[in-house]
């Protein structure tokens, strides 16, 4: 007689946990396997939601290490459905612990098999007919739909699977909650206008925390590390020539080029140019502007990306000056803070909004629809969509996300 220590977590999420009779069916890959053993711990409510159940069963059967389990579940009780996120199986003559990341909900009635790891590409999983089968569920929750007009494909309807996990939401809730307790939200929102560096500094707490460019904001060293290290570094590229609409020259550029003339600096590859071309006449609030930007960089003998020239706006002129390092302190400052506005309203336009919810929605559609839980793919990119529909959606109901047009 073997004895197995089973451990099961029920995932987090709505109806999640189950009220009905769970059997398991342990594998070894050669055929060999246990009797379907029923997991049932007495005077306990097992398989609540969010929580892990511990199980031990005994069977006739020998199996060293498990490399393939089945569930089943009924409809009995009240609540029925169960959503599993993984089972851990331990042989405890041979102290061999085997791990099945389930991530799905057991169908009533049906058999569930997972192999360890969960992890296979279509051509070498041993269940095709399982496999086939989620992915034609898949296809009916995400349906693809143009909700607007020349936007990125929506899903149709949310499918419960992408909405906020209990535990997700009451953490939010316990966020905004310490954010009043700590005056947070009184800081950012309800003391009127900044009127001084120290206001704007005031918002950072033990839940804000203060961070490092507080401290030196203002050094061309630290708006070039911004460059590299900041929420664009996607946007810098090799200097080969200056853009004819960009009009510093040689005479402006010869205090900071450490003694290389431009085609010098070019040639040995230290500068850099960012252009934001894509920001020119973009629409905005009336009485705002947003600058469309052309900013050169240079890398001094430090080895540190420094501004050497910004023009805020795309063609050179009279009316549009280039503004340089010599300018005066207050002067070379806000001429890189308007470069910081252009930068804000790239990453928030194109790079967030843009890429990373209205893109990518799509892109979590088409996974869901193609690729099988199983699948190596999925496994790599499915953490990185938690929660994108779900977000998507809360935004587009409260108006804030899609119907924005302008800056």
């Amino acid at each position: 007689m073997t004895t197995y220590k089973i451990k099961i977590k029920t995932g987090d999420r709505l109806g999640a946990g189950t009220n009905a009779n769970v059997e398991i069916v342990l594998f070894d890959g050669s055929g060999k396997h246990t009797k379907p053993a029923k997991l049932d711990n007495w005077f306990r409510d097992d398989f609540e939601r969010g929580h892990v159940d511990i199980f031990t069963i005994k069977d006739d059967t020998n199996v060293p290490e498990v490399t393939e389990i089945k569930l089943r579940r009924d409809t009995a009780g009240l609540f029925s459905d169960w959503y599993v996120d993984q089972v851990e199986v331990m042989n405890k003559n041979t102290k061999i612990t085997s791990v099945f990341p389930v991530l799905r909900w057991i169908r009533p009635n049906v058999d569930l098999f997972i192999a360890r790891h969960d992890t296979f590409l279509p051509q070498f999983d041993p269940r095709p007919q399982q496999r086939n089968a989620e992915l034609q569920e898949k296809r009916s929750l995400y349906e693809y739909e143009e909700k607007i007009p020349g936007l990125p494909v929506q899903v149709k309807n949310v499918p419960e699977d992408e909405v906020y996990s209990i535990s997700k939401k009451w953490d939010i809730a316990a966020k905004k909650l310490r954010l009043r307790t700590e005056k947070g939200l009184d800081k950012i929102f309800g003391c009127g206008p900044w009127k001084t560096f120290d206001d704007l500094t005031s918002v950072y707490s033990s839940y804000f925390k203060r961070p490092k460019a507080v401290d030196d904001w203002k050094s061309d060293e630290s708006f070039g590390w911004q460059r590299l290290n900041s929420v664009n570094p996607n946007l810098i590229y090799l200097c080969k020539e200056i853009p004819t609409k960009f009009g510093v020259t040689e005479d402006d550029l010869a205090s900071f080029l450490e003694g290389l003339t431009i085609s010098e600096a070019i040639s040995k590859k230290r500068l850099f140019l960012i252009d934001l071309e894509i920001l020119d006449g973009v629409t905005c609030f009336k009485e705002y502007v947003c600058p469309a930007p052309i900013a050169l960089f240079f890398v001094n003998d430090k080895g540190q990306l420094v501004p050497v020239a910004i023009q805020l706006f795309q063609q050179k002129g009279p009316d549009n000056p280039v503004f340089l390092p010599s300018d005066p302190p207050n002067t070379w400052l806000f001429a890189k803070m308007w470069y910081n506005v252009a930068d804000t309203s790239y990453h928030q336009s194109v790079s967030h909004l843009g890429c990373t919810h209205l893109l990518m929605e799509g892109i979590c559609i088409a996974t869901n629809r193609c690729l099988s839980p199983s699948h190596p793919m999925f496994k790599l990119m499915g953490p990185h969509f938690l929660y994108l529909i779900a977000i998507n959606e809360v935004r587009k109901s409260r108006q804030c996300l899609l119907t924005a047009t302008v800056l």
